[in-house]
């Protein structure tokens, strides 16, 4: 029953609000299957020093304590990337992040071999999906928050256990805007504090753009501070 009252809602929106692609303006989705093509392909780095690596492992030789074992991105925070997030975020369309999630599980399809250490993680067993909180007031002001819409219907393709592991203390100012990397370390310290919903031995972290190295050490620390072994950070599009 709940599932048609969803399925009546859904199409009652794309009749009043039918869906156009950033791209070409064809009708159906926000983004099409050819403009998907269009998607400039994120280069996979060490999440620790932000040098290339193949697999988006942290390098052997990079500091272990609090970091995180691994990041890996799905686009470059550019073109049709750039204005789907936007899009999305600042219109409330929850559906873009859907459909952006399910063009990620493409390109993990497409690229298994790249993909293989971070998909290898992602189905142990151990392994649990989370997400990166909003500030209070922001996911009030936007009506959700999108790195959790993301993460649940990552788990729900997957079949994994999302659970909330993070809060949001402070409104932080964005990590783009700030020029060095003391004041990216300085932004988000003490920005965050762990939950004690459940005890987590791996997790996938799931936010929609990376922006800074530092915003992601932040986040392992906390969850690693807290008994989680191994984080891997998982983004749909990256600046860096």
């Amino acid at each position: 029953m709940i599932e048609v009252a969803i399925k009546l809602k859904d199409l009652i929106l794309d009749i009043l609000y039918p869906r156009f692609c950033v791209g070409c303006k064809e009708e159906g989705m926000y983004l099409c299957k050819e403009c998907y093509f269009l998607l400039p392909e994120a280069e996979f780095a060490c999440p620790v020093c932000n040098a290339a690596q193949f697999f988006g492992e942290r390098h052997k030789n990079c500091k272990v304590k609090n970091n995180p074992d691994g990041c890996v991105s799905f686009w470059s925070y550019e073109g049709l990337a750039r204005q789907l997030v936007l899009k999305a975020k600042y219109k409330s369309l929850i559906d873009v992040f859907k459909e952006l999630t399910d063009y990620g599980l493409l390109e993990i399809e497409k690229d298994s071999h790249r993909f293989s250490k971070f998909t290898d993680f992602l189905f142990d067993e151990k392994t649990v999906i989370s997400y990166v909180p909003l500030y209070f007031k922001k996911e009030e002001e936007r009506g959700f928050n999108q790195s959790k819409v993301i993460a649940e219907h990552l788990g729900k393709r997957t079949k994994k256990e999302v659970v909330s592991l993070l809060k949001r203390e402070k409104n932080i100012k964005s990590q783009t805007k700030l020029d060095s990397k003391k004041e990216r370390f300085s932004n988000v310290k003490n920005a965050f504090s762990f939950i004690s919903e459940k005890r987590a031995g791996q997790v996938v972290l799931i936010d929609d753009v990376l922006t800074s190295t530092a915003t992601i050490k932040e986040f392992t620390k906390i969850l690693k501070q807290n008994r989680v072994k191994k984080v891997w950070i998982l983004t749909f599009a990256k600046t860096i």
